[in-house]
């Protein structure tokens, strides 16, 4: 649906998008996985219209457009991660407020404001005021929002930073709920186990592409071995003096009460080390984030 190629953006001395290239492929959710300062909210204020680009380009239906272009802006619904809502208003008259400037017909709105309050269960709430609901409801009614301009694409900036665990679960249910619709998803998150919720992931740090594809591809193909160790008793102890040998410093790294060491497929562990109940075990995206962080595979490419 939409691609963005040799994406560059810098402010002053500082380079905040460096060449990325990615798909955002049409009734998928992609993700865009990394820390505070990868670049996932400058590219997606870039994709809205909202900041400048030293170079690169964006392509819709592989037509090439100027983000800001009508084209573009009238397909896309964009939800930043600080989205202003009035909390003096309800959550009906924020909706209202939004719908006029969506221009949205009056004789649709009332349907369209009842299947978005259903569908984000906030029906009930219609008439409290937006100042005092849980950071959760607040982030259903920005979502509610942006979806009164019937998007076919729909940008997520880190959407459930500072939500309550129940209601992070109930966000991802209404998306997968959007995505079937047929809804084109883009997401932002600093968190590896909300992007195993996408179909495809852009894995980003320092403004640039660690790696990139599809989920279920990078775990299929994951290039290295991945060991597990329970030391139990200190594993911080544990940890530390396998940290000073120089084969593991850069391969181990602690999970939870576990030790993880990843090893390239023709690698074995050095003889003599004490790390008991260890065996093989599947990767998850963080430690596909680790890998590719430390310079393993083709990181960097954007293949």
């Amino acid at each position: 649906m939409v691609r963005l190629e040799d994406i560059t953006c810098s402010f002053g001395s500082v380079r905040a998008v460096d060449n990325v290239s990615f798909p955002i492929r049409h009734g998928r959710i992609t993700i865009l996985a990394g820390a505070d300062g990868a670049g996932k909210s400058t590219l997606f204020r870039i994709l809205a219209g909202l900041e400048h680009r030293d170079g690169g380009l964006v392509f819709l239906e592989d037509k090439q457009v100027e983000p800001g272009e009508k084209e573009l802006l009238r397909r896309l619904g964009y939800m930043p991660e600080r989205f202003s809502l009035y909390p003096d208003l309800s959550v009906e008259e924020n909706l209202n407020f939004f719908a006029d400037i969506h221009h949205v017909p009056r004789a649709r709105r009332e349907n369209l404001k009842d299947r978005l309050l259903g569908q984000t269960g906030m029906a009930e709430f219609r008439s409290r005021r937006a100042g005092a609901l849980s950071g959760g409801m607040k982030q259903k009614l920005a979502l509610s929002a942006i979806l009164l301009s019937s998007p076919d694409l729909i940008i997520l900036d880190e959407p459930t930073t500072g939500v309550d665990p129940l209601s992070r679960l109930e966000f991802f249910a209404i998306i997968e709920e959007l995505k079937q619709e047929g809804k084109t998803i883009v997401m932002a998150t600093p968190y590896l186990d909300e992007a195993e919720k996408g179909d495809f992931v852009v894995m980003l740090k320092s403004g640039r592409v660690l790696h990139q594809a599809a989920i279920h591809e990078l775990k299929r193909d994951f290039p290295a071995r991945l060991l597990q160790a329970q030391p139990g008793g200190n594993v911080i102890a544990a940890y530390q003096k396998l940290r000073d040998n120089p084969f593991l410093s850069e391969r181990a790294y602690l999970k939870g009460p576990s030790i993880r060491i990843l090893l390239d497929r023709d690698e074995d562990l050095p003889s003599g080390l004490d790390l008991p109940e260890l065996e093989e075990v599947e990767p998850s995206l963080e430690d596909i984030f680790i890998y590719y962080d430390r310079g393993g595979g083709s990181h960097g490419t954007g293949n």
